[in-house]
């Protein structure tokens, strides 16, 4: 029991849970990895730093249905009707934003398609994707989705940083301090997070499955 006239305030918790700040933060620090060992055609580290974007892709994805109730598609992913709405009319939002939460899904769609095509690409030169041979005679095509691919992902990823600066300092939204926090002035939430250990499981999990499907994979033929 609170004594009179003492305002009781339940108890808060940061938007995004430590999960979702530690996958979000590591994409940038990957996709500049996975840029720079292209260009100078580092393949060991472009692979394996593939590898950990798609599991991480995924771990996310799956976090979205089970993790904390700030990270779940359902608290921030919002029909047609809401995103105009928003365009007209603005609002306050504890987590993503209607149209932030567009750019999550596209981001997440891009970096695992990325990855995946990835690891089916082959160039007969310095590179075959684990699951190049699985491939086929499809794999020089998907060799060229993923050049395509990447083109578009940065395209994407500057109109994401354009808008986050936009917010941050056009409009004074503290979305920095929330992502790297959880939480910034209004960004907070009364539900408590779920433990990082369940994602980090789920991460496992995904590691674990990536490698049985690379175990398995078919190896280049005797000619080649």
């Amino acid at each position: 029991m609170t004594r009179s006239g003492e305002a009781s305030a339940a108890p808060r918790y940061p938007v995004w849970d430590r999960a979702v700040r530690l996958i979000h933060w590591y994409f940038p620090v990957a996709v500049v990895v996975m840029w720079w060992s292209g260009e100078q055609g580092r393949t060991d580290i472009h692979e394996k730093v593939g590898y950990s974007i798609f599991c991480l892709v995924a771990t996310r994805v799956i976090w979205g249905f089970v993790g904390s109730e700030g990270a779940r598609f359902r608290s921030f992913v919002v029909g047609p009707n809401a995103v105009l709405r928003y365009l007209r009319e603005g609002g306050q939002y504890a987590g993503h934003n209607p149209m932030g939460a567009l750019s999550v899904l596209v981001l997440l769609g891009l970096l695992l398609v990325q990855s995946v095509l990835g690891m089916f690409s082959r160039d007969d030169l310095l590179f075959e994707g684990p699951f190049s041979y699985w491939a086929g005679n499809w794999s020089g095509t998907l060799t060229e989705w993923h050049k395509t691919n990447w083109l578009l992902l940065q395209g994407f990823i500057a109109l994401h940083l354009i808008a986050v600066l936009w917010h941050q300092w056009r409009k004074r939204q503290p979305l920095l301090q929330a992502m790297w926090r959880g939480q910034a002035g209004y960004k907070s939430v009364s539900t408590r997070p779920k433990p990082l250990w369940w994602a980090l499981l789920t991460l496992m999990l995904t590691v674990l499955a990536l490698g049985w499907l690379i175990s398995i994979a078919p190896e280049a033929p005797s000619y080649y």
